[in-house]
């Protein structure tokens, strides 16, 4: 595994915005364009057989874990979930388990893997991951890629619309306050959608009303919501007003409903209690007040939170900030994990986090994303493509 430098492509930016990615040049905490252009990873082909046949098995590994809490009914009191939400999850893993895509974020050093989390409902950076970075490959000319994240979304999307009747809309719904990136990745995923031969709509999900009389939700044409994909995490749906109709509607949802089991940081202690000493595992626990560990390094993360934020360092039980993570009020209220630190790798200066995609149930590809002078990864962090040779 290197970090190279590479020809910078005189017309880079003019190749990222033609596929849609017209935030690629929004610059970062230290003044750098988010696309870092001019530079990549390279990887051996055993590294890439290593993330994907990793990837594939922590998967499966949480799946299983779903599957084993619905069954059971034994839901941990940490998701904090609504009974509503409950029904809801219950009856989409029973009726319909097929899902589109999720993220897992892997501390990755060539040779060992750690699974940082599992972003599984509301995954971003899809865009830059999939059709920009292959574009960057084929301009310079370089062997391969780990990435066929396009060919499988598209693919997939025929497999989660099974049964859609021809003149039903897919909708995708984002929220008004979301910023570009969302909206970019609502833009891109509609695209494979059309690939897909989908009709299509678009829409706030501000903007959706509720049809009492006929129990659906709808657009602002009074069009009922068959099948919706929405970049809106799930515990901020069951937490709403209308949260409480999400099990009387009849819409499929993009993702599931199961998913919220997979997109709270409580995966993290959960998998830990069922495969402890995994090597793919950080240990990992809930946290307490009067449980904060004496000794070792360790992470502390919000079960519930967005790009990094409110994420803490416990040193020999001394609690401090990170760099590059905001305190925001709203995610301190849901608790919190705590995930022995890894070091991450450091190449010229900079940390990369592995961001692998699956698509469907399957290894998709990855995305990497590097800081140099903060120790979180966040929403400012740089993308940074890669290729590999056999």
């Amino acid at each position: 595994m290197e970090r190279l430098n590479y020809l910078v492509r005189p017309n880079w930016e003019d190749r990222c915005k033609e596929v849609g990615f017209d935030f690629c040049s929004i610059l970062s905490n230290d003044g750098m364009p988010y696309w870092s252009e001019g530079v990549g990873y390279k990887f051996t082909l055993s590294q890439i057989d290593h993330l994907e046949d990793s990837t594939n098995e922590l998967h499966a590994m949480c799946l299983q874990l779903v599957a084993d809490i619905i069954s059971g009914g034994e839901y941990p009191v940490e998701y904090g979930l609504p009974d509503h939400a409950k029904a809801l999850i219950e009856r989409s893993w029973s009726e319909d388990r097929s899902h589109l895509y999720g993220r897992f974020d892997f501390a990755f050093d060539g040779t060992s893997i750690k699974m940082l989390e599992y972003n599984a409902d509301t995954p971003t950076g899809l865009l830059e991951a999939s059709v920009v970075q292959w574009n960057w490959i084929e301009d310079l000319g370089l062997p391969d890629q780990f990435n066929s994240i396009h060919e499988k979304l598209i693919e997939r999307w025929s497999m989660v619309t099974a049964g859609l009747p021809a003149d039903t809309p897919v909708h995708f719904l984002s929220s008004q306050g979301g910023g570009r990136e969302d909206w970019g990745t609502i833009e891109y995923l509609m695209d494979t959608a059309l690939q897909a031969n989908l009709p299509l709509s678009e829409v706030a999900i501000d903007d959706l009303g509720w049809d009492s009389r006929n129990k659906a939700f709808v657009d602002l044409a009074d069009r009922p919501l068959k099948y919706a994909f929405k970049l809106y995490p799930w515990e901020w749906m069951f937490a709403e007003r209308s949260g409480r109709s999400l099990p009387q509607a009849n819409t499929r949802w993009i993702e599931p409903a199961w998913k919220a089991l997979l997109s709270s940081k409580a995966l993290l202690p959960l998998l830990w209690q069922r495969h402890e000493g995994h090597p793919l595992l950080l240990p990992s626990y809930f946290h307490t007040e009067d449980s904060l560990p004496s000794s070792g390094k360790w992470v502390k993360k919000p079960l519930y939170a967005r790009e990094g934020a409110n994420v803490s360092l416990i040193e020999n039980g001394m609690e401090s900030e990170l760099l590059g993570s905001a305190y925001i009020p709203k995610y301190d209220k849901r608790g919190y994990v705590l995930q022995e630190w890894v070091d991450l790798p450091v190449f010229d200066g900079f940390r990369p986090i592995i961001g692998s995609w699956v698509i469907g149930d399957e290894s998709a590809g990855i995305g990497i994303r590097e800081e140099k002078d903060n120790l979180v990864t966040g929403n400012c962090s740089h993308f940074v493509p890669h290729s590999f040779v056999e």
